[in-house]
């Protein structure tokens, strides 16, 4: 076996040494290259309006999960800021850059009852109809309205005063002269309490309670009727057991605003990605939970008109609603 000399071992050592070190400053580079395209991607936050806990919260949880699947340009991520109708969501996503608005019928309902205390709607512009679901008014103790009393007091929680719940609860309370209106942060607070007796019924949405309507649950939740015209799993429209015609209008649509300010490019760079992502087969498996219908189809060009056609109808639906 032949011996290397003093000065080949030499050399063969610092051979080693520079590729070595060459190798180590290369998976640096690397590296950092990696890092940095990482961070160059922008963050966007889709803020919800209500509590984590709804279901509706799923809608836009899938949303962000498929937008940050299908592209690298941006890192969308989920937030919630519940609170005041969703005045709170709404005011921080007009303050606060790269945000978008994830909220539904609340959002143009609450400024008419709350015009000094709310957000401004002609700050806002539509982004993405996402779908939209019927309410559902729930019960513990009764399991049909011809249970219900009339001359006795009774209680129905909401999702806060000034909101869609709010409207469909008001309504029920025509015909119930006795029964008073108990606003929760959320929907999905109303339905554990709901379950809990505290109090008698729940305005809320079909997920939100469909795990307690199931045989064999621990706990029942009986749905009474539900808003639009449509019948959905054996539970019969509102409107077709004497309650008033509104109901019939009130479905909730879940949609996405963003500031009015926002640049035409952004605008248009996220409702490609956002309208994309809400077509998939996740994101509208989320909306079959809440049976809520998809809108994301619609053009970008009935935007603004869509937008304004529901100012107009949300208040007019408040109109003579009482806040007592």
């Amino acid at each position: 076996m032949k011996q290397n000399t003093p000065t080949q071992v030499v050399d063969n050592l610092c051979n080693f040494l520079y590729n070595a070190n060459m190798k180590k400053l290369f998976l640096s580079v690397f590296l950092t290259v990696l890092s940095a395209t990482a961070m160059s991607k922008e963050v966007v936050t889709i803020v919800y309006s209500w509590s984590p806990a709804d279901v509706a919260a799923n809608f836009h949880r899938t949303l962000v999960n498929e937008a940050n699947r299908i592209q690298d340009k941006y890192t969308f991520i989920f937030d919630t800021k519940p609170g005041a109708g969703g005045t709170v969501a709404a005011n921080h996503v007009a303050n606060t850059p790269n945000t978008i608005l994830a909220t539904a019928s609340a959002f143009f309902i609450r400024p008419n009852f709350f015009p000094n205390e709310s957000h401004d709607l002609n700050n806002f512009k539509e982004l993405m109809p996402q779908c939209s679901a019927p309410g559902v008014v729930t019960s513990s103790k009764y399991k049909s309205w011809k249970d219900v009393p009339t001359d006795q007091p009774l209680t129905i929680g909401m999702s806060g005063m000034g909101t869609t719940t709010h409207l469909i609860a008001a309504q029920i309370i025509k015909r119930y002269p006795k029964m008073t209106v108990i606003p929760y942060k959320s929907t999905s607070e109303a339905v554990t309490s709901v379950l809990s007796g505290n109090i008698d019924f729940a305005v809320n949405f079909i997920g939100d309670s469909a795990q307690y309507t199931e045989a064999g649950s621990p706990k029942k939740i009986y749905m009474l009727g539900i808003t639009g015209d449509q019948t959905i799993n054996g539970v019969a429209p509102l409107v077709t057991q004497g309650f008033t015609r509104n109901l019939a209008r009130m479905n909730v649509p879940a949609q996405l605003v963003v500031p009015k300010n926002m640049s035409e490019s952004k605008f248009n760079d996220l409702r490609q990605i956002l309208v994309k992502a809400g077509q998939s087969k996740t994101v509208n498996d989320s909306f079959a939970v809440d049976y809520c219908q998809s809108m994301n189809q619609m053009p970008t060009e009935n935007l603004q008109g869509y937008y304004n056609l529901q100012v107009a109808e949300w208040q007019r639906l408040s109109s003579g609603v009482s806040l007592k």
